[in-house]
């Protein structure tokens, strides 16, 4: 059952963008409002998907990645999983101009392959999903949408107890809300990827751009293990 519930926490990541879209541009929905007005039309999109994927696998891909790209801000959840190497305080750190340069030259590298990694690691899985009841629960009256805040999700399966999953969000420069992280049954995904993240820079001997260049997202089967465990 972990397996599907990852599979419908990023079927909700990947239709949060929907809603979004589906928005007065000139009233922009909150963090909730992005959440709960998902399912319907991502699995429209899944249904689609299943009649061309076989020939054409590199559409969905493609439209998962422009569907990610409205959505989640991969910047933030990229240098979050670098740890210590994609903070700010160590880019003040560099004394330099050139050291500052191959940091940001890093980030964006490092941006592209963790989004590439989560998109050919998870399209195909979304296909497999036939669904579970979902309910989104609302946000307290008094919740304070002055930083992050986290969107839980109910997701009912095999067991009376429905399985948890909580999107972070935070808003983006141009105040609209953006998904940063995910938290299923307490299994912090960032803080797998970030784990991934250390101990390749300890098998390259903290050589940073061996990590970027060889990085892959760790199989779902690892997350699988990890939730059970």
């Amino acid at each position: 059952m972990i397996k599907r519930i990852l599979l419908a926490a990023t079927m909700m990541v990947l239709g949060l963008s929907l809603s979004a879209q589906a928005e007065d541009v000139d009233k922009k929905p909150g963090p909730y409002e992005v959440v709960a007005g998902t399912t319907e039309e991502l699995v429209k999109e899944i249904e689609a998907a299943r009649e061309y994927y076989d020939e054409d696998p590199e559409r969905f891909n493609q439209r998962v990645r422009e569907m990610l790209d409205e959505v989640v801000d991969f910047q933030s959840f990229a240098r979050g999983v670098m740890g210590r190497y994609g903070s700010r305080a160590y880019y003040q750190s560099l004394q330099s101009e050139e050291a500052k340069a191959r940091f940001r030259d890093r980030v964006i590298r490092f941006t592209e392959s963790f989004k590439d990694g989560l998109i050919n690691t998870y399209a195909k899985g979304l296909l497999a999903f036939n669904g579970n009841r979902i309910e989104v629960l609302p946000l307290a009256e008094d919740a304070d949408l002055s930083g992050s805040v986290g969107v839980r999700q109910h997701i009912y399966g095999d067991r009376p107890k429905p399985y948890e999953v909580v999107y972070t969000l935070r808003k983006d420069s141009n105040g609209e809300w953006k998904l940063r992280n995910v938290i299923i049954e307490g299994l912090n995904l960032g803080r797998i990827y970030q784990n991934q993240f250390n101990a390749a820079v300890r098998t390259h001997d903290g050589d940073i751009d061996k990590v970027i260049d060889n990085w892959t997202v760790a199989p779902q089967e690892v997350m699988e293990q990890q939730a059970e465990g």
